[in-house]
């Protein structure tokens, strides 16, 4: 009677799964087809070159140069300025900020002097950070 038993046991186990899954809920299937649009909350800002500058060069004995930055035109959306001299061979001489009395003068050592050129640009530094955005560089030329 053990395996009549059993065999009924199984066979009422059966039964009862097969009415749960009959009885109970099916699994539901939805797909979604609807699409949203949002506008951007951001833009970017354009840094232009100064419009103008007044920039200076002082040579001593074709050896010796002294590059003075005495004026530059505002530029939109800076926050820091940025001047770079390059020798006559293209190399950088110097970076400062000419917003600073210290960054607006350039001395150089004992030099060959010929046809220097610089960069006067407008950058935007993000407050709190060290990153920044690069404006375009207004160039020129100085010759002694």
């Amino acid at each position: 009677m053990t395996s009549r038993n059993s065999f009924l046991r199984a066979l009422v186990i059966v039964a009862v799964v097969v009415l749960g899954l009959i009885a109970g809920p099916t699994a539901a299937v939805a797909a979604f087809t609807d699409s949203e649009r949002a506008t951007p909350q951001f833009s970017a800002a354009v840094i232009p070159a100064p419009a103008t500058a007044n920039v200076s060069m002082k040579c001593t004995l074709g050896l010796h140069t002294v590059v003075t930055v005495n004026s530059y035109g505002p530029v939109a959306n800076a926050n820091y300025y940025e001047v770079k001299i390059y020798d006559r061979f293209g190399s950088l001489e110097f970076t400062g900020d000419p917003s600073q009395a210290a960054g607006r003068t350039y001395s150089s050592g004992i030099e060959i002097i010929g046809t220097w050129s610089y960069e006067i640009r407008g950058l935007y530094k993000v407050p709190g950070s060290n990153n920044f955005w690069t404006g375009k560089p207004l160039k020129g030329t100085m010759t002694c």
